[in-house]
Formats: C-alpha cells, sequence, structure tokens
C-alpha cells in the first residue's frame, strides 16, 4: 500500500496548568519538538478568550489533517507526522489519539522505556516506543482528550457554532470510532505541586514530633507524615495557592520566602527539618542552610534533596553545545543553583553541619546512555558511575 503524505494544521490550545516560568519554558520545549524534523507541521495557537468556531476551521484551506491539543503536552514532528498518516488512510476510524505517561484511559498509559531530562532523551524515548509498536492500533469507544488527530472530512459532523477550546468535550461526547495509536508517544505533566515523596519520607525519624517541611507546596507530604505518626508539621512555602491548601493539611503554615522568615525570627526549634528540592530555586542556599542550623535540636536530622547536575544526559547535551531547559526536570526552568554530590556536601559541612549519608536516585538509563557513560569512564577512571546515573541526591544530615 503507497500511503501519500498529509499536509497537517496543529492547532494548540492553552491551559493555566503551568504557571509562570515553567509554562513558559514548556511553551518554548512544545515549539522546539514539533519545529523540529524533516516535515515540520504549521501551528496555530488558539486563545481561549478570543472566540474561534469549529466553522472557523473551514477558513484553513488545503490541509488534510487537524490536530488538537489541549494544554502542555510534549510531542515530536515525528509523531505528528505518523498520527496525520495514520488518520489520512484509516477511514475507519473518526480520531486517532497517542499515548501518554499520563491519562484518564488505562489503554492510553504508557509507560516510557526509560526517564528523561532532557529534550533529546525525550526524542530517544518516542523513536524506542514507535520502533516496539510500529503503526499498531487499538480500537477504543472513548479516549483522553489531549490530542485529537482527525481527517477534514469529519468537521462535517460537528457543530459548526461551537467553540472551538469546547472541541475535546464534544469530541468525548459524540458517538466517533476512536483508534489508540500504541507507536506514538506523547509526555505530559502530572499535578506536580502534589507529591508525597515517600523517597523523603523513609529517612524521617519516627520518633520526630515536630517537623518543619520547606516548600511544602500543598502539603500532602506533611499529610502522609501526620498518618504514619504522632507529630506536628509546619510547612512553609511562597505560594499563595498552594498555601491554601496545605492549610488544611498541616498543623501549622507559614506564607513566605525562607530567607526573609529566617531573619524575621520566631522559627521555632524542629526535631527534623525537610527540603524537597527547594535549595536549587534559593538565591543564597548557603545563608538558608546555615541559618536554619539554629531550628534544628540538637541531634535532630535535615533531610534535603536536589537535582544532579552531573546527571549523563546533562552531561551528554553540553558536550553537544546544549543546556536546554525543561519544565520540572534537573534543568527546570526555575532552578538557579545547581548542586553535584561534592558540592551538596560542602553546603552542608560548611555550614556546621555533619553529613550522615548521601544516596542517590537511580533510574533506568537507554542504551546510548550506558555507552556514553563507559566513555566517560575510559578518559576520566576516577569518575563515579552512580553519579552519573543519578538523576536526584539526597543528603541526610545533623
Amino acid at each position: 500500500m503507497v500511503f501519500r503524505k498529509a499536509k497537517t494544521a496543529v492547532f494548540h490550545i492553552a491551559d493555566d496548568h503551568l504557571k509562570g516560568i515553567e509554562g513558559e519554558t514548556a511553551q518554548r520545549v512544545s515549539r522546539s519538538l514539533l519545529s523540529e524534523g524533516n516535515r515540520i507541521p504549521d501551528i496555530f495557537e488558539i486563545d481561549r478568550d478570543k472566540p474561534f468556531k469549529i466553522g472557523d476551521l473551514d477558513r484553513y484551506k488545503g490541509y488534510d489533517i487537524f490536530v488538537f491539543i489541549t494544554g502542555t503536552v510534549f510531542i515530536t514532528s515525528d509523531g505528528i507526522n505518523i498520527l496525520s498518516r495514520m488518520a489520512l488512510n484509516r477511514k475507519g476510524l473518526s480520531v486517532i489519539v497517542p499515548v501518554s505517561n499520563e491519562s484518564r484511559v488505562s489503554l492510553q498509559r504508557s509507560a516510557p522505556p526509560f526517564i528523561y531530562q532532557t529534550k533529546l532523551v525525550f526524542k530517544w524515548v518516542a523513536d524506542e516506543i514507535y520502533k516496539k509498536f510500529k503503526d499498531d492500533v487499538v480500537y477504543v469507544d472513548e479516549a483522553d482528550d489531549f490530542c485529537l488527530v482527525f481527517r477534514r472530512e469529519m468537521l462535517k459532523s460537528l457543530p459548526a457554532d461551537c467553540d472551538l477550546v469546547d472541541l475535546p468535550q464534544i469530541v468525548k461526547k459524540g458517538k466517533f470510532k476512536f483508534g489508540i495509536a500504541k507507536g506514538v508517544y506523547v509526555h505530559r505533566y502530572r499535578n506536580v505541586y502534589e507529591s508525597g515523596r515517600e523517597d523523603l519520607l523513609v529517612h524521617v525519624p519516627f520518633k520526630a514530633g515536630r517537623i518543619l517541611d520547606i516548600g511544602c507546596a500543598k502539603g500532602l507530604f506533611g499529610e502522609l507524615l501526620k498518618k504514619r505518626q504522632r507529630c506536628i508539621v509546619t510547612g512553609i512555602d511562597a505560594d499563595t495557592e498552594l498555601i491554601d491548601v496545605a492549610k488544611g493539611r498541616l498543623d501549622n503554615v507559614i506564607h513566605g520566602d525562607i530567607g526573609t522568615i529566617i531573619d524575621g525570627g520566631g522559627l521555632g526549634v524542629y526535631d527534623c527539618i525537610v527540603c524537597g528540592d527547594l535549595i536549587e530555586h534559593l538565591n543564597n542556599p548557603w545563608k538558608v542552610v546555615k541559618g536554619l542550623r539554629d531550628h534544628l535540636k540538637k541531634g535532630g536530622l535535615f533531610i534535603a534533596s536536589t537535582p544532579n547536575i552531573m546527571n549523563w544526559a546533562i552531561l551528554f547535551d553540553l558536550l553537544r553545545g546544549r543546556w536546554d531547559y525543561v519544565p520540572f526536570s534537573i534543568l527546570s526552568g526555575t532552578h538557579i543553583r545547581f548542586f553535584t554530590r561534592n558540592t551538596l556536601t560542602e553546603l552542608f559541612e560548611g555550614a556546621g553541619y555533619k553529613t550522615k549519608k548521601v544516596i542517590f536516585q537511580n533510574f533506568e538509563i537507554p542504551p546510548m546512555g550506558v555507552e556514553f557513560i563507559s566513555s566517560l569512564k575510559n578518559v576520566s577512571p576516577g569518575v563515579s558511575e552512580e553519579e552519573l546515573k543519578a538523576s536526584e541526591i539526597i543528603v541526610i544530615a545533623e
């Protein structure tokens, strides 16, 4: 069978799931992924606040395929082209959708073969999944609405006077035949401000009665601690919306910047202080960590985590001349300080703490990453393979 190439229009309907710098970073990454490749689709941004009817799509002449992306979705231009080809040639289906790390439809959820911290490694994940499933399609009665792909002829079955931003809901409620493209993978963000951080929770002593959670977000971590043991948890966060949720979960909540709060005094003394992925956001983490020493009970524990800038994927990109920010990754758009195991240890010991343990969090890495680490060890025999594999570093100090 000979497949003809489809001309595709991509319509992106933005949302406010990711706020501030992270939202702006996500937009840049999404645009970049769609703008790389041999066949780049035409992209149109849809403003939720400006009227745009489904019938207005008739003005977009010459397009065979329409792709509708809602919210923050990372997909490569190759992924768009594969979906377009499938939609064009599978006449028995109304809508084609990809798989993702996050979906309300179980058949649309797909676990990546390895963790990605950079754009390049994400593209490797997408390639690996396509190699495994190719053009396999699963026929279903419903599909998630974050990415919908259909032929122009389908416009005839849609209400022309409805707003385009309502299209996902219209398609969801209609009697359409859906196909899940198992070989096309996209990334979506979960509720990134809601994390139980079990990796940190296991290190909090059961006997700790007073616990300070700095960067508490919505307070889930503290809530889990309170369910596990008898304790009083105080949370600190600079985000007003997050703090409002945390108030219903924690014993005490303080709104503001931790540096300013320390300078103001009256913070209290705690058996355990937890900073989950916070210090990389601070202008002066050295001052903050030192200042918190006066608020840690003698014999108490300070537990902190931070991304590992020595991760192999970051070094791989650097050697290619790349330093690309990606939301909620090692190179998150809001990260202004970066640490290795040695510099993180120096941060705490320089502030007067004694380091009890440093833990690396390692995840599955791709074959290219294994080869790269091996080559680094050949030219620099003393380099730590464990550190190169790690995405995150946890330090426990007293």
